[in-house]
């Protein structure tokens, strides 16, 4: 169950872009579609090492790390085990195809803690499936300190697949073949970029 606004928003805007394909192309995500999120919206870039990469982070989602995300790794202030879990789950929805969803338990560079809700979606880049992931990272309540204090570590507190409208498996393949990231995801086998800053 998806418990705030933004993930529900994106995957609902996701899945009616895919119509029956594995995943929509990055191009065809519309920005206006989603205006009411695009603060907690963010875009991953994978590589062949399954390195997930800031490709463009919302003021909101920026401002709970207290800087600019673009450019940085997303798994950066991620536990080992969380990291584990992020890459191993990601592989998974990459081969269902699906996304994921996950509850986080964040914690500030002064000890402090809050709860984070982040959904991770694939998009088709260039033909393959997964090179560019769209997501959103959000919270149900901002407290005080966020913006001066940012979050420094996160574990997970549950992470699953979230599942697409169901499809027929033959139509499904019969409408756009993709071809699946080469990714190396814990030994498991568009959106136009808009230029802006971190600003509230």
């Amino acid at each position: 169950m998806m418990n705030n606004a933004a993930s529900s928003t994106l995957f609902a805007h996701w899945d009616q872009l895919r119509a029956g394909r594995p995943a929509p192309d990055r191009t065809e995500i519309d920005p206006r579609a989603i205006a009411p999120i695009l603060g907690d919206t963010i875009v991953l870039e994978t590589d062949r090492n399954g390195s997930l990469i800031y490709r463009l982070a919302g003021s909101r989602a920026c401002t709970l790390f207290a800087g600019e995300l673009k450019g940085t790794g997303f798994l950066d202030v991620f536990t080992p085990d969380a990291r584990k879990a992020v890459t191993g789950t990601l592989g998974d929805a990459l081969a269902a195809p699906a996304g994921m969803l996950m509850q986080l338990s964040a914690t500030s560079t002064a000890g402090r803690s809050m709860a984070l809700e982040a959904i991770l979606l694939p998009l088709v880049h260039r033909g393959r499936l997964g090179a560019r992931l769209i997501g959103a990272m959000s919270a149900a309540e901002l407290p005080y300190w966020i913006g001066r204090d940012g979050l420094a570590s996160i574990e997970i507190e549950t992470i699953r697949l979230v599942w697409p409208t169901w499809q027929d498996p033959a139509a499904l393949a019969a409408t756009s073949p993709v071809q699946p990231t080469a990714m190396t995801f814990s030994a498991r086998p568009a959106l136009r970029i808009i230029q802006g800053g971190n600003v509230a």
